[in-house]
């Protein structure tokens, strides 16, 4: 614990907060403290108290055996110690103090890992309830650190604070991913035709670039056809023989065509495993309407493996992003068309 021989008088508050409060798991954190410092510091600790406390730390300390459980006492200590140590600051500005309302409990931990530098300023502006909280999400090590970086901003000297302008760029990230999160889990299930149209709306309020970001992820119906032979081959190989041949008989003739072009050569012998295929569903006009009238069914669970297949292939996932933007450019083209008219 880096903190209590950097920061004695923060420890010295401490073991007075624990004396004043006298309760079992503070008596037993006491006793655990005095086994993790060293003899002579802690000696150096005790004799720096004023009178009434080091009489309190005599009558509390070795009195009677304490049960010393370390899991469970750094649970209790984690959260004391942030309580105890960490002093908070009035929000002067009101703008700062709008975007810590806006932090949600995991926030405190991301933003940290993003603007490491910000962290202790945030932590002294967050009340102790909330600081519980995110204590409670994370392991003894980091909150040490949570706590050492909270008292070197204590003493901030003539650093210029950066946590309002890194706050407002944490959130407005954690907006996008938020955001693009939703998109994506709304192109997962809706119908693919109306993927553009959902593509072509967002185009009017966010960057292209996020939008491939989301579109690689989720990889549009349209995309697929302009995606390179070679990805296409390495996915319908993956693909089930039954399925691919009821996707293919679903499909118009000259998307059925780009398929089967791509999944083998002619003359070889998994073209003619899937003309096969093909000829016994449609020699079966039963079958044919069934696979025709769920076409959409179809293509959504082709859609579903091509990317489950592209998380795992990252040359699928380059030829993809390529064709995205290619896409992009197209559609961002008929945007603009379509506005200006």
């Amino acid at each position: 614990m880096e903190f209590k021989l950097k920061y004695p008088e923060a420890m010295k508050d401490f073991i007075r907060q624990q004396l004043l409060v006298s309760s079992k798991d503070a008596v037993a954190t006491l006793e655990y403290l005095r086994t993790l410092m060293p003899s002579e510091e802690m000696s150096s600790l005790v004799n720096s108290l004023n009178d009434q406390d080091r009489l309190k730390w005599k009558a509390t300390i070795g009195t009677e055996k304490a049960i010393i459980d370390p899991p469970r006492l750094m649970t209790y200590i984690k959260g004391e110690m942030l309580k105890a140590f960490i002093a908070s600051k009035p929000l002067v500005d009101p703008e700062l103090l709008e975007l810590t309302l806006k932090l949600k409990v995991y926030d405190v931990t991301r933003f940290s890992e993003m603007f490491p530098n910000d962290s202790g300023e945030l932590l002294n502006l967050l009340n102790p309830a909330f600081i519980s909280k995110v204590l409670d999400k994370i392991d003894i090590s980091l909150a040490e650190k949570f706590l050492h970086a909270a008292l070197e901003a204590c003493h901030p000297g003539n650093k210029a604070s950066t946590l309002q302008s890194n706050l407002k760029k944490y959130l407005n990230i954690a907006q996008k991913n938020s955001m693009a999160s939703k998109l994506i889990k709304v192109l997962e299930a809706i119908e693919p035709e109306k993927e553009k149209m959902i593509y072509a709306q967002m185009l009017k309020v966010s960057s292209t670039d996020d939008l491939i970001e989301t579109a690689v992820k989720s990889c549009p119906l349209e995309v697929v056809w302009i995606l390179p032979k070679s990805a296409l081959n390495e996915i319908l190989q993956a693909y089930p023989l039954q399925k691919k041949a009821r996707l293919l008989v679903s499909l118009e003739n000259d998307l059925k065509t780009i398929l089967i072009e791509a999944s083998s050569a002619a003359g070889s012998t998994a073209r003619q495993m899937i003309d096969m295929e093909l000829k016994q569903i449609e020699e079966n006009p039963q079958e044919l309407r069934r696979c025709q009238a769920q076409a959409n069914l179809l293509t959504c669970e082709f859609l579903k493996f091509l990317r489950l297949h592209s998380q795992s292939n990252e040359q699928v996932r380059s030829d993809i992003r390529l064709a995205c933007y290619i896409w992009f450019s197209q559609l961002t083209q008929k945007v603009a068309t379509a506005q200006a008219a």
